[in-house]
């Protein structure tokens, strides 16, 4: 058994080896770590499937399993903190998978990013999937916020209203396609609604996700399906998002227009399902397009799949926003990992982390950890040690400080002979 003496002393041995990486990073302070937007958010829920997630772990669903359903959580903080509070789960699924003669997965860095990506987004497809709005709801929302004063609908003998009627999009168009030619026909509400001394409606997301299935449902009788949309791409939404010039008013992170909100300082307004998303727009669009008048620039109007892209993007967009500080990230490897692990010292119970292979990303990283979660359980149990949780922030702040040590590593070793390695941390 390890003794906490010679734990101590790996520490204070540890301590001074990189205390010139912690005051330089304590005097820089935050930093962004690099994490790539997921093109596909669906991807993940095969890597749920094919590693047998699901067999413990329900989404949304109405089952029993051993685990949490994973669809009625929702997560706060970034993807590392859900990285970290799978971490945390470790030591109890893996009694679980004993029990049920379940091998423990084996995740390499695009699946573990793939899974993170997909269980993030839950929140993104939970108008569609797990709440869908109630049309009822929606004709009340249509009648008292004043779309019907302007809009004759199904069994509407008035035809003379200034607005076009609804019928052609019922039971042909997704809610996020509804959606987009709501926003696109905003100026010409608001010049109808301003000359009839009709305020603007706002509508939270419940509201909008019920207008949204009200004006989705197909006609009576007709038998016709709901229509769903296919998921977009936050990558494509970030190239939207720059060629439509949103980011000349809003800055994504404090890079980009200063008129507007800094969307990248917004995580918990954007992390909701579709229609809050949305709506959010739709309280926005009046004042957008008075500042596009001001401007003397056009309106932005989408087609297509931009609308769910541009969606898809504000969801994510503090996905991959993710600050994280190196000196706190290397006290948790002195206090957490340092009794097995070393950094550039020669392998001790564990790897040395700065030697290990395929560690170059935030999510590699995470990757490895979970892959070495079964292992590190039997040895601390041996040694009668604890397992190390991590709390919100633990898991960037660790993360930074491998990427930043391994960075500060490639970066003397290409001095020395003259190559150029890429770092690790922007």
């Amino acid at each position: 058994m390890t003794s906490v003496r010679t734990r101590r002393a790996w520490r204070a041995g540890f301590v001074l080896v990189s205390a010139v990486v912690l005051v330089a990073a304590a005097n820089d302070g935050s930093v962004p770590l690099s994490l790539e937007l997921p093109d596909n958010p669906t991807a993940g829920a095969h890597v749920f499937v094919e590693k047998n997630c699901v067999r413990c772990h329900a989404l949304g669903g109405d089952e029993t399993r051993v685990g949490p359903d994973l669809g009625r959580m929702h997560f706060r903080g970034t993807v590392l903190d859900l990285a970290g509070a799978f971490w945390n789960h470790a030591p109890v699924m893996r009694e679980k998978m004993q029990d049920l003669k379940i091998v423990p997965p084996r995740l390499d860095a695009r699946e573990m990013a793939d899974l993170m990506a997909f269980l993030t987004a839950y929140r993104y497809y939970l108008t569609e999937v797990g709440e869908p709005g109630t049309p009822s709801a929606g004709r009340v929302v249509f009648e008292t916020r004043g779309c019907a004063r302007c809009h004759p609908t199904n069994g509407d003998s008035t035809w003379e209203k200034p607005g076009p009627r609804l019928d052609r999009y019922r039971g042909n168009f997704s809610g996020i396609l509804l959606a987009q030619v709501m926003w696109n026909h905003s100026p010409e509400m608001a010049t109808v609604m301003h000359g009839s001394g009709v305020p603007w409606p706002r509508l939270n997301g419940r509201q909008m996700g019920d207008l949204l299935a009200y004006l989705q449902a197909g006609n009576a009788g007709t038998g016709r399906d709901r229509v769903y949309f296919e998921p977009g791409s936050p990558r494509r939404g970030r190239e939207q998002f720059a060629n439509k010039g949103c980011i000349r008013c809003h800055a994504i992170a404090g890079v980009g227009g200063k008129a507007a909100p800094d969307l990248g300082r917004r995580p918990r307004d954007l992390v909701g399902s579709v229609s809050s998303i949305a709506a959010l727009m739709w309280n926005h669009s009046q004042a957008m397009t008075m500042e596009f008048a001001r401007r003397g620039v056009p309106r932005v109007t989408f087609s297509g799949r931009e609308m769910a892209d541009i969606i898809a993007y504000l969801y994510f967009v503090n996905y991959a926003n993710v600050r994280a500080v190196p000196a706190h990230g290397g006290r948790l490897f002195v206090d957490k990992c340092s009794p097995c692990h070393s950094l550039g010292g020669g392998r001790r119970v564990g790897p040395d982390l700065q030697e290990a292979p395929q560690r170059g990303d935030p999510l590699a990283i995470i990757a490895a950890m979970w892959n070495h979660a079964a292992g590190m359980d039997q040895e601390l149990r041996r040694h009668g040690l604890a397992w190390p949780r991590l709390e919100p922030g633990d898991a960037a702040d660790l993360t930074a400080f491998l990427l930043n040590r391994r960075s500060a590593a490639s970066t003397a070793h290409a001095a020395a002979t003259g190559s150029v390695q890429p770092g690790g941390v922007r």
